[in-house]
């Protein structure tokens, strides 16, 4: 049992390189990346799921007991803590269904938002008509200017 085991733990610690011989090492490595990459995400998403699942029922059950009781109801360190655990696995919940962790965890990286300025680059045709445009309107107040004296 030990023998099967020994080399997918391997793989998925990242040590697959005694695994492949291959001259598409590269190719292997990308693709063992790739899959460890989404391994993890499914692992998040599925453990998120239901340590959501545990702190909401153990959340309700708290709350429950306290009304079943003839006693005033409070609230105790266990339901704080049962709280907690539910809004942290919702939150893991949310950022690891969200597209771009998807979309990162295989290897399409989202390109970089260029700045304005550059988005609106000027092409030649454009640069020659604003500086006729500021040409003409410089003219204009030299003309302005001699007009006064």
């Amino acid at each position: 049992m030990m023998k099967f085991l020994l080399p997918l733990l391997s793989f998925l610690l990242g040590n697959a390189k005694g695994l492949i011989k291959e001259p598409a090492e590269a190719f292997s490595q990308q693709l063992a990346m790739r899959v460890r990459s989404l391994t993890t995400l499914l692992v998040a998403v599925i453990g998120s799921l239901a340590l959501g699942c545990v702190g909401l029922s153990l959340f309700i059950a708290s709350i429950a007991s306290q009304l079943d009781k003839n006693e005033e109801f409070h609230i105790s360190g266990g339901m704080i803590v049962y709280l907690v655990l539910t809004v942290v696995a919702v939150g893991v919940l949310i950022y690891s269904l969200s597209s771009k962790t998807w979309m990162k965890s295989l290897g399409f990286e989202e390109k970089p938002a260029a700045p304005q300025s550059q988005k609106r680059a000027s092409g030649t045709l454009e640069s020659a008509v604003a500086l006729l445009v500021m040409d003409f309107i410089e003219e204009r107040k030299e003309r302005r200017e001699e007009r006064r004296p």
